[in-house]
């Protein structure tokens, strides 16, 4: 497997060649542990999460707007704001999960970005079921490539670090804006 995975990157230009992977963000989630004090007890932890997926090249010189999955069609804060304007792909269902239809409209539309830029790509997903693809789902410019099990974390660019930078600096900006908001309630 990994030598048929080795002989499929040989016919790849590194710069087309992509990864995505995804992971959950419990973004109103605040923090366990506090520097002076430990940890912290007796509040109530906030489970709202959203999915993003990631996709970037292997040489990090391109990186994709992410996809972003969201429990609402339309949530309070981005009420009268068209989602097309924003800098992330933005799904709804439910429980925010990532669902095979949501992962093939992802497809169609990376599909034909690559081809109006005339480029063929290799993009390289963990061997999870739900990155399944419709039979009509006709993909031109990409080439899809399962990796093998067990092996994701050291063949994946953003399971080596892409997707934990994200989070820390989500969590430092939630934060930040958290003291900055806190400091403005005690100046009025």
């Amino acid at each position: 497997m990994r030598e048929k995975l080795h002989q499929t990157l040989r016919d790849y230009d590194p710069k087309d060649i992509f990864n995505c992977d995804e992971t959950g963000l419990f973004w109103k989630m605040k923090p366990s542990r506090t520097i002076s004090n430990g940890p912290v007890a007796g509040t109530k932890q906030s489970k709202d999460c959203v999915t993003i997926l990631f996709t970037c090249n292997s040489t990090g010189t391109e990186k994709l707007r992410p996809l972003f999955i969201h429990k609402y069609e339309n949530p309070r804060a981005l009420k009268n704001i068209n989602k097309n304007s924003l800098p992330v792909n933005y799904y709804w269902n439910k429980k925010s999960w990532m669902q095979v239809s949501i992962w093939n409209d992802y497809l169609k539309k990376l599909d034909s970005r690559m081809r109006v830029q005339n480029r063929n790509i290799l993009l390289l997903i963990d061997n999870a079921p739900i990155y399944a693809l419709y039979e009509n789902t006709n993909l031109t410019n990409i080439v899809i490539e399962h990796l093998p099990p067990n092996t994701t974390s050291h063949l994946q660019p953003c399971d080596q670090g892409i997707i934990n930078s994200f989070k820390v600096r989500s969590k430092s900006y939630l934060f930040t804006v958290t003291v900055s908001n806190l400091t403005l309630i005690f100046l009025f």
